[in-house]
Order: C-alpha cells, then sequence, then structure tokens
C-alpha cells in the first residue's frame, strides 16, 4: 500500500469517528477527541491538571498508536501509528487548529477565555499519519485484545447492602 492510498483510508476511517484511543509509550490506551485540520488530526492534551483531556506524556512521546472504534464501540475499526508534533502557541498554526478544535469540544465551559486557556494549559498535538497500519477492518487473527480493568478504589468488594422495600424474589402465581 502507498502512502497515498494509505493516508486515504486513514482519512475515511477517521470521518467515521467522534473519539480515537490512543496508546504510547507502552501505556494503557487512553480516549481523547480530536479534530482534523488539513489532513492531519490534532488532540488537546492537558499539561497541568487542569479541566482538559488528560494525556500525560503524550506531547513528549515520539510515535503514537491510533485506534479507530467502530460505532458499536465493541469492535475497532482500524488502528494506524502516527508521529505527535507540538504546535507552537505563537504560531498561526495553531490558531487555526485550535479553531478548529473549539467548534469540535462539546460542552465547554467559558468559551470567551478557552483559547487563552490552551495556550497557557494545554498542548495542541498534531498527530501526522506515518501510513502504517497495526490492525485494519479486514485483517483478522487470533489475537486477543482484551484488557483487564485498572485497579480503581471505587470497586465494592464483598456483600451487597440491605436494601429496604424490596420486592420479593418469588412471586406467587396469579391463578
Amino acid at each position: 500500500m502507498t502512502t497515498e492510498q494509505a493516508g486515504a483510508e486513514i482519512a475515511a476511517v477517521m470521518k467515521k469517528a467522534g473519539l480515537v484511543w490512543l496508546s504510547w509509550d507502552g501505556r494503557r490506551a487512553a480516549p481523547a477527541w480530536f479534530a482534523a485540520v488539513d489532513g492531519a488530526y490534532v488532540v488537546l492534551a492537558d499539561r497541568s491538571g487542569s479541566a482538559e483531556q488528560p494525556l500525560p506524556g503524550l506531547a513528549e512521546a515520539g510515535q503514537v498508536e491510533v485506534v479507530v472504534p467502530a460505532k458499536p464501540a465493541t469492535n475497532r475499526l482500524a488502528a494506524w501509528t502516527a508521529t505527535v508534533r507540538r504546535l507552537d502557541p505563537a504560531s498561526e498554526e495553531w490558531t487555526a487548529a485550535a479553531q478548529v478544535l473549539r467548534t469540535e469540544r462539546l460542552n465547554a465551559a467559558g468559551l470567551d477565555t478557552q483559547l487563552d486557556r490552551w495556550r497557557t494549559e494545554a498542548d495542541l498535538l498534531v498527530l501526522d499519519p506515518t501510513g502504517e497500519f497495526t490492525d485494519s477492518a479486514h485483517a483478522y487473527d487470533e489475537q486477543t485484545r482484551t484488557v483487564s480493568p485498572s485497579g480503581s478504589p471505587a470497586a465494592t468488594r464483598g456483600k451487597l447492602p440491605f436494601i429496604l422495600h424490596r420486592r420479593p424474589t418469588r412471586r406467587t402465581p396469579l391463578s
């Protein structure tokens, strides 16, 4: 597959996606929303622990694997690699990408100060496709892609709490 064909296939797959899963430096994949800007894909990565999407270390990563989920989110549509490039907040490219991201950002708080906040607290990162597919929709193999959930202190183990006015488990017949 040539680079142009790979770019066209990546563009077709990315049109169907609302978000992607990014995996870099051996880390667990993290969901990220993105916007397409001039054939490249831009993500916003939080730098200082603010309310933006947390993607720690992505700005320093050289490459990232981008996994595009299918609409029923139980399957992969494709997976491809990209190089990561940080945009300079003083450049016109940053302003153009930020304007496109701003329109894609749903439920944003503080729209009047959003771009200033992004300049100081976040990184705009461009994911440039390398043309290498690591997984595609038509390439099935026996490899399992299930991952056990990460540990969380929110998990409850043990006996369920007592519930008042619970319905009886056995219902009496109507006749």
